[in-house]
């Protein structure tokens, strides 16, 4: 058994064919290959980006499934041009489970003399490649010590009897390389009906991909969202609760031998937990980066307590991520009127109206074009406070000589578009309100710039950690925040004040003497002595009315 079944090699499965390309692509060397085919896709289906001696090329393929002795003709050629047009690629790709006409073939030679460069992968040669490939995929990744450890206990859970097992996992870390490790060894015991459960599309597309390297290609994977069900047949499932949810009452509760939960902290809104509830699998995973919910409810009384949990600052200690330099820039706090301030006691929302004064754009492009001479090839990722801001910003970059995109406020293609661009290095900023909070991998970001205040520890985290991955020749990240938010600044003088205690325990310099700095001193005491009194001030809510400390 193969990836590439039978239903897909005979033309019966367009969207597998897709993906069963892009899988593919993957194993033989391209990076940022995502499946892009649907409604409004302008001819592309899929796109990536690959590296050879002449730098880094952008690709977009487009797929023609076809069944019985059907052929591809020059149509698809032309569709294939116009996804390059609209994708701004290098190179067109055309791929099918049949062959091509010569009709085809000659338009093939026509626009490569033209100096389009145009690609024809007819059925036998995937079937060819495919068979060629080695069992493990190109990116399989070697377990870390802890994720080995967590993929260790959760197995052992299933091999003792145990029904359910949970681990948290920080954003950069491998949450999802753990995750499809444990499928291939409940695949492995016999669990041929895997299901994985999230709650966004994209992030459903996301997960299949980001099992692929660690399956090996024997294991067949497949979707469901948009109202179709998940198929009954053998392999990993991936898709949404929201649409499982609708065929709820014509699933057999044992249908499925695990289900794993992905972000499980949405796991206890009722529509997911209804699923939940009503499945009745051998073994329950599941798993998150960000556990902390805002109704305070605790995922323990679903998935048991975590086997393991593994923080942000876990991972810088251990070296799995990126140096961190983060600098709170809080020369805006109105000093002058704070013992008239002092005297009042204010709720959150309200001290942070009055202590932060406004910040200016072309303040904060000013400190940028400063940090960017400090790194080398610079790679900003900007989250602004609103699509309109991010707009206005984005332009005020580019105008300063920092080629900037925004990624909020477009459509899905055009997105992907300016994020194929991203990746390829076209620009050097991307401003964003929310798409990078969950689901998009951009591990070369070396300078985070947050201009927005969440008042979610959930989605700060998940911000945060876009920066904090790994990358060939990037010694560190740089975080700029100039968000004005009490709040903000009492969770990164908790993380940092974590670090040290980290960074003794290890012998690690820069975590050591924190890796926390700011631009006023004064705002740092100021906060540290306010913690003194307060549990959990980062966790507080808008309306929390505040004392403020001695000496301020």
């Amino acid at each position: 058994m193969t990836f590439y079944t039978d239903k897909i090699s005979q033309g019966y499965d367009w969207s597998g064919l897709e993906r069963a390309i892009a899988r593919l692509m993957g194993y033989i060397g391209w990076k940022n290959v995502e499946v892009i085919g649907g409604s409004g896709d302008m001819g592309g289906d899929v796109i990536g980006t690959r590296d050879d001696s002449k730098g880094t090329s952008s690709w977009v393929v487009q797929s023609k499934a076809v069944s019985g002795n059907r052929y591809i003709g020059p149509s698809a050629i032309n569709e294939a041009i116009n996804a390059m047009s609209v994708y701004e690629t290098n190179v067109a790709v055309v791929a099918t489970n049949g062959e091509f006409t010569k009709t085809a073939l000659n338009r093939q030679r026509e626009l490569e003399a033209h100096g389009y460069p145009i690609k024809l992968w007819n059925g036998a040669f995937l079937r060819a490649l495919i068979d060629k490939m080695p069992e493990e995929h190109a990116r399989h990744r070697e377990l870390r010590p802890y994720q080995k450890d967590i993929v260790e206990k959760v197995t052992r859970l299933f091999d003792d009897g145990r029904k359910r097992a949970f681990y948290v996992v920080a954003t950069g870390l491998g949450k999802t390389v753990i995750a499809a490790t444990i499928a291939r060894n409940l695949w492995q015991r016999g669990c041929r009906r895997i299901l994985v459960l999230c709650h966004a599309t994209d992030l459903a597309i996301q997960l299949e991909q980001g099992f692929w390297p660690q399956l090996g290609k024997e294991i067949p994977t497949s979707v469901f969202f948009a109202g179709l069900p998940p198929r009954g047949t053998e392999g990993i499932s991936f898709g949404l609760y929201q649409t499982l949810y609708g065929y709820l009452s014509g699933i057999e509760p044992s249908r499925f031998d695990a289900v794993i939960v992905d972000e499980a902290h949405h796991a206890l809104a009722y529509g997911f937990r209804t699923c939940i509830d009503h499945l009745r699998p051998k073994f329950l995973v599941g798993m998150t980066a960000t556990p902390w919910r805002g109704d305070g409810q605790s995922l323990s009384t679903m998935f048991g307590e975590a086997v393991a949990k593994v923080s942000l600052v876990d991972g810088m200690a251990m070296g799995f991520l990126s140096r961190v330099d983060y600098r709170i820039l809080c020369d805006n706090i109105d000093w002058e009127n704070m013992q008239k301030f002092s005297k009042k006691k204010l709720t959150i929302r309200d001290l942070n109206k009055r202590l932060f004064l406004p910040q200016r754009d072309d303040a904060v492009i000013s400190r940028l074009e400063q940090v960017v001479k400090e790194i080398r090839n610079p790679r900003v990722a900007v989250f602004s406070p609103s699509i309109e801001h991010s707009e206005r910003f984005s332009a005020m970059l580019s105008a300063a000589g920092m080629p900037c995109t925004t990624l909020s406020g477009v459509d899905k293609v055009e997105r992907r578009r300016r994020l194929l661009a991203f990746a390829s290095g076209n620009y050097v900023a991307a401003c964003a309100v929310d798409v990078m909070n969950e689901g998009i991998d951009i591990p070369d970001v070396n300078i985070l710039v947050f201009l927005r205040a969440t008042h979610s520890r959930r989605i700060f985290v998940q911000q945060l950690g876009r920066g904090l991955r790994l990358a060939e020749g990037k010694d560190r990240v740089i975080v700029l925040d100039f968000v004005s938010d009490i709040r903000r600044m009492a969770e990164m003088v908790e993380m940092n004040n974590e670090g040290k205690e980290k960074g003794k325990e290890r012998e690690i310099v820069y975590l050591k003497n924190g890796f926390v700095s700011f631009s006023d001193a004064r705002a740092e005491r100021f906060v540290n002595a306010w913690l003194e009194d307060v549990a959990d001030l980062s966790g507080s809510d808008d309306e929390v009315k505040l004392t403020f400390p001695e000496g301020f």
